[in-house]
């Protein structure tokens, strides 16, 4: 017997709907600020400031590890994931700026308020 099932087909009417709805999207929506501006911004703003706080606990990361290879107890495990996560976080503009095939993150969006104390752009 053949029947349909309300929920199951309501869930995929959705999908559907959520997918078409982002994938094409039209430039005028685009131009009045796009559907996701406000979550994008947000969410520039947390990576910028995680970043900065990764950075810092990184630093101290290094250092306890020079420390402990100073008494005998070197750990390369450590070493290496402090290594390969700032890289990660290093080069994430990088990768953002390859997928989208254009120049969406800018050196000048990349700025450190620690080396010159200047906090005029918080």
């Amino acid at each position: 017997m053949l029947y349909i099932k309300l929920k199951k087909m309501m869930f995929w009417i959705g999908v559907a709907f959520l997918t078409s709805s982002i994938l094409f999207a039209t430039d005028s929506l685009a131009a009045s600020g796009g559907l996701f501006s406000d979550l994008t911004n947000k969410g520039a703003e947390i990576f910028m400031g995680m970043r900065e706080i990764i950075y810092a606990v990184a630093g101290f990361g290094i250092m306890a590890i020079a420390i402990g290879g100073f008494f005998g107890n070197f750990n390369w495990k450590w070493l290496g994931a402090i290594i390969i996560g700032l890289m990660v976080i290093a080069s994430t503009a990088g990768i953002i700026n390859y997928m989208v095939e254009s120049t969406v993150i800018t050196p000048d969006m990349i700025t450190d308020t620690l080396i010159s104390a200047d906090d005029s752009n918080l």
